[in-house]
């Protein structure tokens, strides 16, 4: 009995350790209730992150990673963290009023995404300006798998970010 639970140990570690190579599978995210979001990798993910529930209730976030190669990995967290964004807000299960109402959401989630970067020391103003930057330049066809709608994406001049010292 004590060699069973030895390995299973040493396979659990291992497992582990496997699975933090992909940064953003271990990225941390909660929702609205501050239950933490399974992030999975899913290559049929037509989006390059999509916010979802499960059958059982679960918030998950699908991530394609082939979708995100051709961003800068400031560009990869910000589109991670935006779909983040959706569930911490509770745009999960509350729908939006009128199309207003949900660009104003979607500005809301940007603007959680790049706090989300600048407040954990990731990047600083002028990254968040590369990545508004980065994001404003990619093609129709990128945009298509991007979260959210097609949208100039403003970050600094309506985020108000502001250093905590």
């Amino acid at each position: 009995m004590k060699k069973i639970l030895l390995i299973f140990i040493f396979l659990a570690g291992f497992i582990n350790s496997a699975a933090a190579q992909n940064s953003f599978l271990n990225a941390r995210c909660s929702d609205y209730h501050g239950s933490r979001i399974q992030i999975i990798s899913d290559s049929s993910a037509r989006q390059m992150a999509e916010a979802g529930i499960s059958t059982l209730g679960t918030p998950q976030i699908h991530v394609n990673p082939a979708q995100l190669k051709d961003l800068s990995p400031n560009a990869r967290a910000f589109a991670l963290n935006h779909v983040c964004g959706n569930h911490t807000l509770g745009y999960l299960v509350n729908d939006a009023e009128d199309i207003y109402h949900h660009y104003e959401r979607v500005g809301n989630a940007d603007c959680w995404a790049a706090a989300k970067l600048f407040y954990a020391g990731l990047v600083d103003k002028e990254g968040v300006d590369a990545i508004e930057e980065e994001v404003n330049q990619i093609s129709r066809e990128q945009w298509s798998h991007f979260p959210g709608p097609v949208r100039v994406v403003v970050l600094n001049d309506v985020c108000a970010l502001k250093p905590m010292n």
